[in-house]
Formats: structure tokens, C-alpha cells, sequence
């Protein structure tokens, strides 16, 4: 378990002129093809972040489109630097063995900040000081016994849980209490897409996708008045149908038990409620529209720990948000924004 934020579906995107990718190898081939008489697409796929990153663009020159996608590439790899509690010399990585960070990153202080917040919004759902928990899961899991943590060894690491006690400061962040981490996974790579995307219009980009995994913001649309279409993976059918929503300008991001479980049942995942340590007992899936991918992400994960009804109370409340939840016998419960879908895909 040594891939950064490996815990997501992939979403697919169906953008017409084969914008879907296969993973071959790291990275995919530079490819492109023109999209109408005033605009090319350009796609790169990389392995990132434990996952599958595509980008893909349309612009009018070929050429730029091509050298600012590269230069977005290397913006996303410097700022995996920062985040990746799994890299020994990144600063959460630092921050995480030694308790505390002298002149942190900006980024990383505006992350915590923004967590922070999440923290409070969803009335401690999420918190990324989850990580002592999850570490017992993870050891436990290396030793390949087929057993779960102890009650004895959760609660240990529950009393380590303490979002109040990361002290944040523009020079220096400090933890409360020694044994505390922090791990960003459930919010981090919905950040990095945002910056991405801000990278992308500050050199011209109109229309662009990044998806990363499980979380993905489009701008612009295909074109002027054509949104991008996107399928939303669902779990729990065995044809793999998916629902398909129209998305001009914003983000979604989808949270499940399938990519990292510590069961063969997927009872017991690397979403962890930090009440009481366990998974969730109601929801497989949770997918969240947002405007940021950021916000899409951290929510979607806080959706996996709530139950239905108090999440999508959550979403209802804030009119530009819409979620939709699958539960454990099967049920999708939508949210009142939740877009009406076009098709089902199968495949």
C-alpha cells in the first residue's frame, strides 16, 4: 500500500473522437486529433498518484496545446511532491515523523486550512488525522495474517485522532499530542486537479479535462455550448452500467470501497469513520458534484462516513452541490441537484 491515494474508481470519460484512454504502460502516447475547423484535441495519459491522470485539451493551436498539457504535467508532479504522506522527503512526510514543519509550503498550509474547515462543515466526518488509524489497518494488513486489527489497538489510535489538535501557523505547524499524522488522500488529489485546471487558464486553455482516478473538473466544455459527458461508474451492477451526466464547467469525485479493502467482503475499507475506526456500514459508493474538485473530493469521502440521511442533508443544504449514493443493498439515493442522466453505457 505504498501508491499515493490509491482509493478511487476510475471515472471514465466519454468525450466523442476516442477520448477514452487505455493503460498501457505509464504513460500514454501524446495523441491528437482535430475537432472542428478551429479547435485540436490533445490527450496525454501518466501514471500519477497511484492512479491514471489524462488531460486533455482543445485549443485552436496544436503546438501550444501540446507544450502548456507538458508544462501541466510537471506543475501536477511538483505539487504530488508536497502532498504524499508515502514519499520520506515530502513535507507531510516530515511533518507526520516529527511532529511539526518549520516554513511550510504554502500549499500545504492553505490544504489544511481548507480540511480544516471540511472538518467543521461536516461536523467531523472528515479529518485527516484518521492516519494512526489507518495505519493499524495497513500494518495488520502487511503481515498477511487475513485478520483486522484489534478493538484494543483501533481505540489506541483513535485517541491520537484530533483535528482541533494540528495547530497551523504561517511559519510552523505543529501536532498537539505525540502519534499524531495526517494523511491528505481524501482531499489532496482533488486539489492538485483544481491547480492543474488554474495552471491551464492562466496559459490560454479554454476547454480542458483532467481526471485523475476518481475526481476530474472540466472547463469550457467540448466546445462553446458542449458540455463534456461523463460516466459514473457504478460498483454494484456486475454489466458495469453507468450512468451519464452532461458537465460544461465544474468538478465530481467519487469515493468508494473498492480499490483498497482490508476483506474480502469490502466490509472493511480505507475509509474510516474517525468516531469509531470502522467503515462505514451503509454506503459502497459516494460521487459528489462541486465546483472545485477539492471541495468534491473531501465531501465524497465525508459521504462514505455519514449515513444516507445526514449526508445528503449536507448536500442539500449548499444548492451548488449534488451527490448521489449507492448503498449496501443496492439502493441509489440522489440528491435534489443530482443532474438527470442520459443514457445508461454498458462496458
Amino acid at each position: 500500500m505504498k501508491t499515493f491515494m490509491n482509493r478511487r474508481v476510475f471515472i471514465q470519460n466519454l468525450c466523442i473522437l476516442s477520448a477514452a484512454w487505455t493503460a498501457k504502460g505509464w504513460a500514454n502516447p501524446l495523441s491528437h486529433a482535430r475537432f472542428s475547423s478551429t479547435l485540436n484535441k490533445i490527450s496525454e495519459t501518466r501514471n500519477l498518484m497511484g492512479t491514471f491522470v489524462t488531460i486533455t485539451l482543445f485549443h485552436p493551436s496544436r503546438d501550444q496545446a501540446q507544450t502548456v498539457l507538458g508544462q501541466a504535467f510537471d506543475r501536477m508532479e511538483n505539487l504530488i511532491q508536497i502532498f504524499n504522506r508515502h514519499e520520506d522527503s515530502s513535507p507531510v512526510s516530515y511533518l507526520n515523523e516529527r511532529g511539526f514543519i518549520n516554513d511550510p509550503p504554502p500549499e500545504l498550509i492553505k490544504v489544511l486550512r481548507r480540511s480544516m474547515m471540511i472538518h467543521f462543515r461536516t461536523s467531523g466526518a472528515f479529518d485527516i488525522t484518521i492516519k494512526p488509524v489507518l495505519d493499524v489497518y495497513e500494518a495488520e494488513a502487511e503481515k498477511e495474517s487475513g485478520r483486522l486489527p484489534s478493538t484494543a489497538s483501533i481505540q489506541a489510535a483513535l485517541s491520537r485522532v484530533d483535528a482541533a489538535g494540528v495547530k497551523i501557523g504561517s511559519k510552523k505547524i505543529t501536532f498537539g499530542q505525540e502519534g499524531m499524522g495526517i494523511t491528505l488522500d481524501g482531499i489532496a488529489k482533488g486539489t492538485i486537479v483544481d491547480k492543474t485546471v488554474t495552471f491551464l487558464q492562466s496559459h490560454g486553455i479554454r476547454h480542458a479535462l483532467v481526471v485523475a482516478g476518481g475526481d476530474l473538473r472540466v472547463i469550457g466544455g467540448r466546445s462553446a455550448g458542449l458540455p463534456w459527458r461523463i460516466a459514473v461508474y457504478d460498483p454494484t451492477n456486475g454489466k458495469k452500467s453507468q450512468e451519464i451526466i452532461s458537465l460544461a464547467e465544474g468538478a465530481m469525485a467519487t469515493s468508494g470501497n473498492y480499490m483498497v479493502y482490508f476483506d474480502q467482503e469490502k466490509i472493511h475499507h480505507h475509509i474510516l469513520s474517525p468516531e469509531s475506526g470502522v467503515s462505514s456500514p451503509w454506503s459502497v459508493s459516494a460521487t459528489v458534484i462541486a465546483p472545485s474538485a477539492e471541495e468534491a473530493d473531501a465531501l465524497s469521502t465525508s459521504l462514505m462516513v455519514l449515513n444516507p440521511e445526514d449526508g445528503g442533508s449536507l448536500i442539500n443544504r449548499d444548492e451548488r452541490l449534488a451527490s448521489r449514493l449507492i448503498t449496501r443493498d443496492g439502493k441509489k439515493v440522489h440528491s435534489l441537484k443530482w443532474p438527470k442522466t442520459s443514457k445508461t453505457a454498458e462496458g
